[in-house]
């Protein structure tokens, strides 16, 4: 009986730059950093990333070109993050079209935090609870003012603390694979239903409060059982949009 061959294919050589653009454009996505923040010195960003000043600025010349970044060069420039700019309409056209990376999107994302969710209530340390409950008040606070002014600007400040709270969950199950899993899943979400978003919903908090609870109380089957609806309550928002 003849074996079938081996599924190898060429290897393709990443340069360094490559991979410092992938680590910034994450970064950003997940609103790390946010429109108008100055990014760390090329120097500073050489010594963080562990990468030559040249890689640096090759990486920043690609995130330049994509208008995620201002360049200012010479005394008191540095890198400013520029907000995304996209058509939403088309957006919404093209979603509507490729209905199956939503469904892909969500799927890795359920598949990968509700596991996650579960061995943070199981794991959760008395910080991690602490740290989850500030964020939760700075995102009742963020959804309250933005619902009252419906900006750019306040939507993005209450994703970058729903980002965060959700990563945190994530760091409470003291797994740093996962962690990176979770990042990924949030990533993958955003790049094709992100831009879609142009306010916030009154449910945007909704659940939040009771998977922490459930996560503070070690309860790991209502904790993911809270992260299931959860997920699947966002997927029937953005539905909802795209019908819009």
């Amino acid at each position: 009986m003849s074996r079938a061959k081996p599924a190898l294919v060429p290897v393709r050589q990443i340069a360094a730059h490559e991979l410092v653009v992938d680590q910034m454009r994450r970064a950003l996505e997940l609103g790390q950093f946010r429109p108008g923040d100055r990014l760390p010195s090329e120097r500073e960003l050489s010594d963080i990333l562990d990468v030559s000043r040249t890689t640096v600025r090759a990486a920043v010349a690609v995130l330049e070109q994509e208008g995620l970044i201002t360049v200012r060069r010479g005394r008191g420039g540095g890198f400013t993050v520029h907000a995304p700019k996209y058509d939403s309409a088309q957006m919404r056209r093209e979603l509507r079209s490729n209905k199956r990376a939503i469904r892909d999107a969500f799927d890795y994302r359920a598949v990968v935090e509700i596991g996650v969710t579960r061995l943070a209530a199981e794991r959760r340390r008395a910080t991690d609870v602490t740290a989850l409950r500030r964020l939760l008040r700075s995102m009742d606070s963020a959804l309250q003012i933005g619902m009252n002014d419906q900006s750019a600007q306040h939507t993005t400040d209450f994703q970058t603390l729903d980002s965060a709270f959700h990563l945190g969950i994530a760091q409470a199950a003291q797994n740093e694979r996962l962690l990176e899993a979770v990042l990924d899943a949030r990533r993958r979400m955003w790049l094709p239903v992100g831009a879609i978003f142009g306010r916030l919903e009154p449910n945007a908090n909704d659940y939040h409060e009771t998977i922490l609870e459930a996560i503070a109380n070690r309860d790991p089957d209502l904790a993911a059982a809270q992260m299931a609806a959860h997920i699947d309550d966002t997927r029937h928002t953005v539905e909802s949009w795209l019908k819009r």
